[in-house]
């Protein structure tokens, strides 16, 4: 399966869009537009090693297993 990929800042992540729309993809790409001035996900940026993207939220999964759910909606 292929990736796309994400840059944020200086990171690349690879991104698996499960919901397979344009739409949650644009919608994702605005909320992390958003978050450009936030300090604490701009250091929580740093450990993400990957993110699924669903119709309504974003999983960002992290080097140690855990895992942050962004709503996109």
């Amino acid at each position: 399966m292929v990736h796309e990929v994400i840059l944020f800042g200086k990171r690349a992540v690879p991104l698996e869009n499960r919901a397979k729309a344009l739409s949650s993809r644009s919608r994702f790409n605005n909320r992390m537009k958003d978050m450009k001035g936030d300090l604490e996900f701009r250091r929580r940026w740093k450990h993400v090693s990957c993110i699924e993207l669903w119709f309504d939220a974003a999983i960002f999964k992290y080097d140690d297993g855990s895992k942050w759910y962004m709503n996109i909606s």
